[in-house]
């Protein structure tokens, strides 16, 4: 094979996988895009050539910086060095997923071994990509499917994971189809008739699902919100315009909308974006500064009015200590400061408990492996405030809301959280009946990537069967019901609050309970696929070894 043919199917590759991306709406073309990968990579091993990691990689690697590319070129709204490292390195780390599968096939003769190395190696990429420093899951292959949530009912069981595993096995097999249509025809209709069942069983199962699981949906403990969307300029006005500005905009659109019966008002994330100190609002004793802490007191004269509302907000805080922490700068020779990303909620009795962002987009609000990438930390993209690495929570916290008299746990997963399955999950394994996320993706502009961030929020709510209402400061906000339903989508670039009714869930699904099991299996059989090769490699090395000896 020419080395302008494996650039082309290379390209092939990135081109299906891209335009397979939302919001091109062709999701149905992730089915062919590993084909072309897989095609090089049996050619390459035809010739018998040796390097084989190498020549993977470098085959690989234009058509995953073309995904990459195509999906999320929009990150160079915020930044384009911060948009080339990102599609540059995400490309690399892909591109060395296949390289080190392309690799190891040499040492694992079995063919029918190859799909479920395949399937091991990528999804074990997609599990650690989760959750390293350098954490960048938008491209997980099962994130496909937020656009079409009705034939995907089954990530209730799966997860966004389940989904790339089936990705993974229909292209191998639709490959393999492709390979012997010319050859071997009675082969070709088993594997036909493998394809069709392998596409229509999980659909046909997901329509089931959707169909009774929409009878089961529990109307017994209603929840009136209100999601904001302020639409507030993030270069023009957010850090231009005081705190209590800022609540004054979300009162004037709030206001006509708030009645006695209203539970919950959603704001945003940075919807209060100057620094607040965070033991004056835990204490319930702000200082007399009206335009930094002047939202305290609008929030305590609306619950005056309103005595069973509810307030969850984002907010910009900050917190002393006489100690250092992992992220706490020095302020003084005995004190340290660190900055939050928190969601903080409101009550009549004012605070009424905090969590703080624990999972952190890299480069924006922490800075990955500064022992390594130092010398990169001036690039470091500034979305206002403190661009230096924040503080954060380790595990989700939930709030506890008085609703009509009963309580309700409600999770907050604070913008790039939603990404998360495994996170997410952890407040309905919490008791969250309610799950709402807060996000602040007006710094991207009108592009695809506030339109992506929106889509997976319906991921979480068929995985944990949780309606989710999501307040997004220029959009699209939303309110989704737990079969991944948009009952309400506003618009981008608009101001505006929905009022909505949605209804508690108590029902655990079995992702909820048990997480990312998918990716713990493939990381298992990672590992003896390795193994496995090392064992293989090390007899030819001995087998060598006494030959010459001989």
């Amino acid at each position: 094979m020419k080395w302008y043919h494996i650039l082309l199917y290379s390209l092939l590759g990135g081109l299906l996988l891209g335009t397979a991306w939302y919001p091109y709406g062709l999701p149905f073309l992730v089915f062919f895009g590993l084909i072309p990968f897989i095609f090089i990579s049996d050619r390459l091993l035809q010739k018998g050539k040796k390097l084989n990691f190498w020549r993977g990689l470098v085959a690989a690697y234009p058509g995953m910086v073309l995904w990459n590319a195509i999906t999320t070129y929009w990150i160079a709204n915020i930044s384009v060095p911060g948009c080339l490292f990102a599609v540059l390195v995400n490309a690399l780390l892909m591109s060395m997923t296949f390289a080190l599968w392309h690799a190891c096939r040499k040492w694992i003769p079995s063919t029918w071994a190859h799909p479920i190395m395949f399937a091991a190696f990528w999804i074990t990429f997609e599990h650690l990509h989760l959750s390293w420093e350098l954490t960048w899951p938008w491209l997980t292959l099962g994130n496909i499917f937020a656009v079409c949530p009705e034939i995907v009912q089954w990530y209730c069981v799966t997860g966004a994971l389940g989904g790339s595993l089936w990705i993974i096995i229909v292209n191998f097999l639709f490959y393999y189809l492709i390979k012997a249509f010319r050859k071997d025809r009675k082969k070709s209709w088993a594997l036909a008739g493998s394809v069709f069942l392998c596409l229509l069983i999980p659909i046909v199962i997901s329509g089931i699902q959707y169909k009774t699981y929409a009878k089961r949906i529990d109307k017994s403990t209603p929840v009136e919100v209100v999601v904001v969307q302020p639409h507030t300029d993030t270069y023009d006005e957010e850090f231009y315009m005081s705190n209590l500005e800022h609540a004054m905009r979300t009162d004037s659109i709030i206001a006509p909308l708030l009645t006695q019966s209203t539970n919950l008002v959603l704001m945003p994330e940075s919807v209060i974006p100057h620094t607040v100190m965070l033991q004056y609002l835990v204490h319930n004793n702000p200082p007399n500064s009206p335009s930094a802490y002047g939202f305290y007191q609008w929030i305590d004269s609306l619950t005056n009015i309103y005595p069973h509302l509810n307030f969850i907000a984002g907010l910009s805080t900050y917190d002393l200590f006489d100690h250092p922490t992992g992220t706490a700068k020095k302020v003084s020779e005995h004190l340290y400061g660190e900055h939050y990303n928190t969601a903080m909620c409101f009550n009549a009795n004012g605070y009424n408990g905090h969590y703080h962002k624990c999972k952190l987009v890299p480069g924006t609000e922490a800075f990955p492996y500064p022992q390594v990438f130092g010398f990169l930390e001036e690039l470091m993209i500034d979305l206002g405030g403190s661009n230096g690495t924040l503080g954060k929570d380790s595990t989700q916290k939930v709030f506890t809301l008085d609703v009509n008299g009963k309580p309700l746990k409600v999770g907050t997963a604070i913008c790039y959280e939603s990404i998360y399955g495994d996170l997410v999950r952890n407040f309905a394994k919490k008791g969250a009946g309610l799950l709402t996320v807060i996000t602040n993706d007006s710094w991207w502009g009108d592009t695809p990537g506030h339109f992506q961030h929106y889509e997976m929020s319906r991921l979480r709510a068929v995985e944990n069967r949780r309606y989710v209402v999501r307040a997004a400061n220029g959009g699209n906000s939303a309110i989704i019901d737990p079969l991944g339903n948009a009952l309400v989508m506003t618009d981008y670039g608009v101001r505006t609050a929905v009022p909505y009714t949605v209804y508690a869930q108590s029902h655990i699904t079995f992702y909820s309970k048990h997480g990312d099991y998918i990716a713990r299996t493939m990381l298992d059989l990672f590992a003896i696929f390795l193994c496995l090769v090392v064992l293989r490699l090390a007899a030819l090395v001995a087998s060598r070894e006494k030959n010459k000896e001989h």
